[in-house]
């Protein structure tokens, strides 16, 4: 089956649409597509047709209305931002760090595919620390493509400490902790694994995260969630985009459940440097290319 195909199939799904809308709501989104650009490197669309708006999802309608009015470029990815945003109406808000209302702590397990296995145990390792630390109820798994991502739910942290601490200072700051805390423990896993496992801090003010069911951007595979107590029975064959086998309720989580590690952790950390830098930006150019190209075609 062609590429084009896959896609179109996979996202008529009612299932794959709805959990694409639950992931995406208040978060910026981005669709990578397989058609490329002047420079070689495929099209990454952030925003509206004309540019004059952040890309959002709030109605299922508007997922079909992505695929249809972009589809020249070959949609493939859909990916939503760690951030949550208090309001998505102008390419202005995306800029304005006092608009983001929460972010979502993400620990990103790279490693290729055959070392899945590692991949998972330090998955485990995340896992059980956190739980060590009171949180129980809030935390899933996502698998993508060659490797995992876990994710503490945003709301886990109360909207009282997100007032105090700037809520990507606390998502950068919990990352680092854990993998401060840990680093010994990927080391001894990577030590005994001849792949590239690393596990990254990748928390800044406009990161990407692949979102429930979407498509893999290269590989014929489903971005699945993966309920924690699974974690010693999932193989990549969960993934497959005939048969994917998917934890639909990802987005449980307990108010509050990860202050207090979220105070420990700030404490020792601090705020993330990326958000320090941050800078208002102009309108990306790629969208002119975009406008460009579709003209053309």
């Amino acid at each position: 089956m062609k590429e084009d195909d896959i896609a179109e199939r996979h996202y008529s799904q009612m299932e794959v649409k709805r959990e694409i809308l639950r992931y995406t709501r208040g978060r910026w989104v981005a669709v990578h597509c397989s058609e490329k650009s002047e420079d070689g490197k495929p099209y990454l669309i952030r925003y509206t047709m004309r540019g004059e708006r952040p890309l959002k999802i709030s109605r299922l309608t508007e997922i079909d209305g992505i695929l249809k009015r972009f589809r020249r470029l070959k949609p493939r990815t859909f990916y939503a931002t760690s951030n949550v945003y208090r309001k998505l109406a102008i390419k202005e808000d995306v800029m304005d760090l006092n608009n983001v209302m929460a972010c979502t702590p993400v620990w990103d397990i790279d490693n290729e595919l055959e070392g899945w296995e590692s991949t998972i145990e330090v998955a485990k390792e995340i896992v059980r620390f956190l739980e060590l630390n009171g949180i129980e109820e809030s935390v899933y798994v996502k698998w993508s493509g060659r490797g995992c991502h876990v994710h503490l739910h945003e709301e886990a942290v109360s909207r009282r400490l997100r007032e105090k601490i700037h809520p990507i200072d606390i998502a950068y700051a919990v990352v680092e902790y854990v993998n401060v805390k840990l680093a010994r423990k990927y080391f001894e896993i990577a030590e005994k694994s001849s792949y590239s496992l690393r596990v990254e801090n990748n928390i800044d003010p406009q990161r990407l995260y692949t979102c429930p069911l979407s498509l893999h951007k290269t590989l014929d595979r489903v971005c699945v969630c993966v309920r924690k107590e699974d974690l010693d029975t999932f193989d990549p064959s969960w993934t497959d985009v005939n048969k994917y086998r998917h934890f639909q309720e990802w987005n449980l989580y307990v108010p509050g459940e990860a202050d207090g590690l979220v105070l420990k952790a700030f404490q020792a950390v601090g705020p993330c440097p990326s958000r320090l830098r941050f800078r208002r930006r102009k309108h990306p150019p790629l969208d002119k290319q975009i406008l460009r190209w579709l003209k053309k075609t």
